[in-house]
C-alpha cells in the first residue's frame, strides 16, 4: 500500500468530524512503520486551539480511546495534567475516516498548555506545545532532573489507585502480547537476536543455546507468579517528547496514550528502571533499586510483587532491544561474544530488591 498523502482536505474532513467549522488545520508530523501509520494535526477556531490525531494500525481502536478517559480523569485527580479528549459532533470519543483505502482511526484533544521535556529544537510537534527556555531543577540528590522523580511517583500513585482495564494491555506488558503483536517485546527480541547470531555467527551457537535455556528457565519461573501481580493501567510511554514541564521545570503532566494500558505495577516500575530517560547504563540494578525505592513513597509492595522482583528484573535485562541491534552491528566473532557475555552476567547474577520494597 502506498504512503498517505495528509493532504489539506483529508485533514479537513478529519477535523470536520469534532469541528464543525474549523478555520485551520495544519499537519504537525506523521511517521509510517510497516503497518503503523499516525499523523497530528493542528486544528484553530474561534480562538481556540486543538490538536487531532490520526491511527492507522492494530492497537489504536475505539474501545482503547473510550478507555483513555478514565486514565486522564485518574491522573488529573492525582494533580497532574492529560489533555482531554473532545467528543465528536455525534458525541463519540473517536471516529473512522478513509484515505486511500486505508481507515484512520481519528479523534481530538485539548491543546497542552505547557512545555514540553524535550528541548530538541528538530522536534516535529513543537508546534502544537508551548516550548519555553525554562529551569531545569535536579532532584534531591542532584543526579537527575526533578521532573524524573515526580513522574515516577504519579506512576506509583496510579499503580495504588488499582485502576480496571478490559480494553486491552499496554505496549510494555509482559508475557503477554501487545494488540496485533504474537508475542510481547521482550520475546520478540529473543527471537530476532537468536536468528541473526544463528546466521552469521554458527560458532556461538552452542553458548546462545545455553544461555537461551537459563533464560526460558526464569521466564517459566516469573511466569508461576505473574499472573498474582497487582495491575493498574498506566500511560506507559514516558520518554521526554511526551513529558509536560511548568515554566519553572518540574513535571506537570503527560500527552499521548498510545500505548497506554493495563500492566503489572512492578513490570512498569523495573522497565522504567531498565529503559529510563535514556540509554546509559541500562542494565543497571542500581538503578532499578532507585525506581522501585521511590515507587514505595507511594505503593506497597506485596510478598509476590517482592518474590517476582529478581526474576523479572532478569527477564527484561538480559536481553532487549539494544543487545538485538548491538548484535546487527557486530562484525566479528569476538564482538557477538562480548555481547553474549552480557546476556549471561545479567542471567547470573542475583538481584537483591527487597530492602528497595520493604523501606
Amino acid at each position: 500500500m502506498s504512503p498517505v498523502e495528509y493532504s489539506s482536505d483529508f485533514l479537513d474532513r478529519a477535523a470536520r468530524l469534532f469541528f464543525p467549522d474549523p478555520e485551520a488545520v495544519s499537519l504537525i508530523a506523521s511517521s509510517e512503520r510497516e503497518d503503523d501509520f499516525r499523523a497530528s494535526a493542528l486544528v484553530s477556531g474561534s480562538g481556540e486551539r486543538y490538536v487531532l490525531k490520526l491511527a492507522s494500525n492494530a492497537f489504536t481502536h475505539a474501545a482503547r480511546i473510550e478507555g483513555w478517559k478514565t486514565l486522564v480523569r485518574v491522573t488529573r485527580s492525582l494533580g497532574a495534567y492529560m489533555p482531554d479528549l473532545i467528543p465528536s459532533a455525534s458525541g463519540h470519543l473517536s471516529e473512522q475516516i478513509e484515505s486511500d483505502g486505508r481507515i484512520f482511526t481519528v479523534w481530538a484533544e485539548e491543546f497542552a498548555p505547557f512545555e514540553l521535556a524535550q528541548t530538541e529544537e528538530e522536534f516535529k510537534d513543537r508546534e502544537a506545545y508551548a516550548r519555553k527556555d525554562a529551569a531545569r531543577p535536579k532532584n534531591a540528590e542532584g543526579a537527575a532532573p526533578a521532573w524524573e522523580e515526580e513522574l515516577i511517583l504519579l506512576y506509583a500513585k496510579l499503580g495504588a489507585k488499582r485502576i480496571p482495564c478490559g480494553w486491552g494491555v499496554s505496549g510494555y506488558a509482559r508475557l503477554t502480547p501487545f494488540d496485533g503483536e504474537e508475542t510481547d517485546e521482550v520475546e520478540e527480541c529473543v527471537r530476532l537476536f537468536g536468528g541473526d547470531l544463528r546466521d552469521r555467527f554458527p560458532a556461538l551457537r552452542s553458548r546462545w543455546e545455553d544461555l537461551l535455556c537459563r533464560w526460558r528457565e526464569n521466564r517459566d519461573a516469573l511466569a508461576a507468579l505473574y499472573s498474582r501481580l497487582p495491575t493498574s493501567v498506566f500511560q506507559a510511554d514516558w520518554n521526554d517528547t511526551n513529558v509536560l514541564l511548568t515554566d519553572d521545570g518540574h513535571f506537570a503532566g503527560l500527552i499521548d496514550c498510545n500505548i497506554a494500558g493495563e500492566d503489572t505495577v512492578l513490570n512498569m516500575a523495573l522497565s522504567i528502571g531498565r529503559v529510563g530517560f535514556n540509554e546509559d547504563d541500562r542494565e543497571s540494578a542500581d538503578r532499578a533499586r532507585t525506581v522501585l525505592r521511590l515507587f514505595s513513597r507511594a505503593y506497597r509492595w506485596n510478598g509476590d510483587e517482592i518474590d517476582a522482583a529478581p526474576l523479572l528484573w532478569k527477564y527484561i535485562s538480559a536481553l532487549f532491544w539494544g543487545e538485538v541491534n548491538d548484535l546487527k552491528k557486530a562484525e566479528k566473532e569476538e564482538e557477538a561474544a562480548a555481547i553474549l557475555d552480557r546476556i549471561e552476567k545479567q542471567l547470573s547474577e542475583e538481584a537483591d530488591f527487597r530492602s528497595a520494597m520493604e523501606g
